[in-house]
């Protein structure tokens, strides 16, 4: 197949890949009602999708900051937290290692989509390490990013309506740290963890 640069191709499958594994996060850790979630099939196997307006909305106004990180080659990490009004109880971490420029072969599809299923399938049942969660949960998307990136990214006019604000660096309050899977492709490397309160 002709060469495409990551702009059209690595950026696009990543940022899919995310957005379909906040869904599902939501989904296996019960953050929502189950009602509101449908199922689909993806990477051959089922995940869950919200169907809440309001949530979709957040998401995808979410998915367009990563999408522009990655763009720029500048998305370090994404956060998944899950916490209380008063305390952090949990977070999704994708450490993006690597993310090279050009995709040449449609094998990378294929080994893409293979670890992308086998992640599916891990975090379904990643429940079993984890703590229950209390009634009161909220979440939140959060990004690490270069301070640059982030500037460039709130003078944006699509930004006006979803700016994003920077926060002090993350504490060491949770200390567990719970492996999950690791997306490990030729352009590609992503190390999939979850932190937790001990």
């Amino acid at each position: 197949m002709a060469t495409k640069s990551y702009n059209s191709v690595v950026v696009d499958i990543l940022c899919e890949f995310l957005e379909i594994s906040v869904h599902n996060i939501l989904y296996v850790r019960k953050i929502y009602p189950e009602s509101i979630f449908v199922p689909k099939r993806k990477y051959g196997v089922v995940i869950h999708k919200s169907q809440h307006p309001l949530l979709n909305d957040y998401i995808a106004e979410c998915m367009k900051a990563v999408h522009f990180h990655a763009n720029a080659n500048q998305l370090k990490r994404l956060f998944i937290c899950i916490k209380t009004a008063s305390k952090q109880l949990e977070k999704f971490v994708f450490d993006i290692v690597k993310l090279k420029s050009i995709i040449e072969s449609d094998l990378l599809y294929v080994k893409l989509e293979q670890d992308f299923r086998a992640f599916s399938l891990k975090l379904g049942t990643s429940h079993i390490y984890l703590n229950p969660l209390p009634a009161d949960v909220e979440f939140s998307i959060q990004i690490h990013t270069t301070e640059y990136s982030a500037i460039a990214y709130n003078d944006k006019p699509l930004c006006d309506d979803f700016p994003w604000i920077s926060l002090p660096k993350f504490g060491t309050e949770l200390k567990e740290i719970i492996p999950v899977h690791t997306v490990d492709c030729d352009h590609l490397l992503v190390q999939i963890y979850i932190e937790k309160e001990t």
